[in-house]
């Protein structure tokens, strides 16, 4: 039995092959248009070679490799776009350094995935940082809208219960707004995409989080902390020379503003009735 896969998917580019026989299992895998590497291994039986064999192939499945037939011509890779490169560097970064994403939100602790991220950063050259700097500020932008504001709100700001009807305070600071748009960005590319669609995917019962921390100021920092662990002479050189370069992405501008206003106070409930239902049992406990 000979099977072949390959991966294609964001920056990879790889083959993986197995063949299995009797007790002997043989393994090929490595860069695409490249001999690779083989593994050869032997099991104690036939019965034993093929399950692992299977599992394998269920393995490789789930990290993205796909199955091509022997004789098919393996796809050249299309060549990805500076931004296209730069965004999976951004997300590999945050989701990477969180070793708690899989886990109930009780578990996680935003100081310490920011941490594990700046030491991850700080692997890379300067040039990997400024990537990341100006796609968070990029992705910060993109949650500059009326309807993450009004997750904010629902999250956030005081409410009152009259009649059945939910009614929120309206006051939602600049500050505030951002590090809670960056600590939307900790949750990782599948919730921001998911979020960016529909802010009652919040509560679809996909993601765990801890309503009661939503702020995470650490990410704006995040970069340049990390440049500084190998340069002790430079202080904000990373986020200065992406303001440089991307005066654009400023999410500090004045000069920004919202696809609409905000709704506030009882208008909320009818908009989002899933979510404003499971925020306020959750912070009325």
């Amino acid at each position: 039995m000979k099977r072949n896969f390959i991966n294609q998917k964001e920056l990879s580019d790889k083959f993986w092959n197995i063949e299995y026989a009797g007790k002997i299992q043989k393994i090929s895998f490595g860069k695409t248009g490249t001999k690779g590497r083989e593994t050869v291994k032997e099991y104690t039986d036939e019965n034993e070679c093929i399950q692992e064999s299977e599992k394998l192939m269920v393995q490789k499945i789930k990290k993205g490799y796909t199955e091509i037939q022997e004789n098919d011509e393996i796809p050249q890779k299309a060549e990805l776009s500076d931004n296209e490169k730069a965004d999976i560097y951004f997300w590999e970064a945050i989701e990477k350094s969180n070793k708690y994403k899989k886990a109930h939100w009780s578990e996680y602790d935003i100081d310490e995935h920011i941490e594990n991220l700046t030491d991850y950063l700080s692997r890379f050259g300067k040039d990997r940082m400024l990537l990341f700097e100006r796609t968070l500020q990029e992705k910060l932008s993109e949650l500059y809208t009326a309807e993450i504001a009004e997750l904010s709100i629902i999250l956030e700001c005081d409410f009152k219960n009259e009649n059945g009807t939910y009614i929120f305070d309206d006051y939602l600071s600049d500050d505030g707004f951002l590090y809670f748009r960056c600590w939307l960005l900790l949750k990782g590319k599948e919730f921001f995409e998911d979020i960016k669609v529909d802010i009652q995917s919040f509560v679809s019962g996909k993601y765990s989080f801890n309503i009661g921390d939503c702020w995470a100021e650490g990410l704006l920092y995040v970069a340049d902390e990390a440049y500084a662990q190998n340069h002790d002479d430079e202080e904000s050189i990373i986020k200065d020379t992406v303001y440089e370069l991307y005066p654009e992405n400023d999410y500090d501008s004045m000069e920004r503003s919202m696809n609409r206003e905000p709704r506030r106070g009882a208008d909320l409930q009818p908009m989002y009735p899933e979510l404003v239902k499971e925020i306020v049992e959750l912070r009325s406990n």
